[in-house]
């Protein structure tokens, strides 16, 4: 049986929820998949299995942009961003490997910086890659506020050999696109993102 997307939009929401220590280790079925129809028990016991399979784009997708800024942007911001950066990395792929299989979190890859004035943790994530997901990404620390920047999969349409988008999700949720990039790698990111947090933030 497939997943419906209403039921997997709920089983994400229930392993944020997990993760940010709202619900107990083991819910109930009617919390993972509240927007289910009732008699749908089967149905949750199926969105509730970890998938096996090469995750979908659409769940990839709602992982790199709902689910993390979600849980930063929220009052466990700090949590999830202090775990990662002192390499308590377990929870974050817990909430990974639920909805999106063990092969995919295994290929997740962190780091992380300390600067005068912000801390950084940098997140490198596994193939497939599809447009509009993340090659990389970066949970920006500076005091109590934060920021996610991420390097987007891109088509180039116009012929320049673009191959990604620098973006940024603010704590609005509002999605900005500072435009195309040539690169996908992570030491390329790191390096234009130290330039890019210097520049006054605009746009929030």
């Amino acid at each position: 049986m497939q997943i419906s997307t209403m039921n997997r939009n709920a089983l994400l929401r229930g392993i944020m929820l997990l993760f940010v220590g709202l619900l107990p280790l083991t819910a109930p079925p009617a919390l993972l998949g509240a927007d289910s129809p009732a008699g749908t028990s089967a149905a949750s016991k199926e969105a509730t299995r970890p998938t096996a399979a090469t995750p979908s784009t659409e769940d990839i997708y709602t992982f790199h942009h709902r689910v993390i800024p979600g849980v930063l942007f929220s009052d466990k911001g700090s949590l999830m961003f202090n775990d990662l950066f002192t390499g308590k990395t377990g929870p974050f792929i817990q909430m990974v490997q639920e909805p999106l299989g063990a092969a995919y979190s295994s290929g997740i890859r962190f780091a992380t910086e300390h600067h005068t004035d912000y801390d950084i943790v940098l997140i490198s994530f596994p193939a497939p890659f599809a447009e509009p997901n993340c090659f990389q990404a970066a949970l920006v620390k500076t005091g109590n506020t934060f920021r996610y920047v991420t390097l987007e999969v891109g088509n180039d349409v116009a012929g320049v050999k673009t191959v990604a988008f620098l973006c940024e999700w603010s704590s609005e949720f509002k999605h900005l696109n500072y435009g195309a990039r040539n690169y996908n790698d992570l030491k390329t990111f790191r390096t234009e993102l130290l330039s890019f947090l210097k520049r006054p933030v605009t746009n929030q």
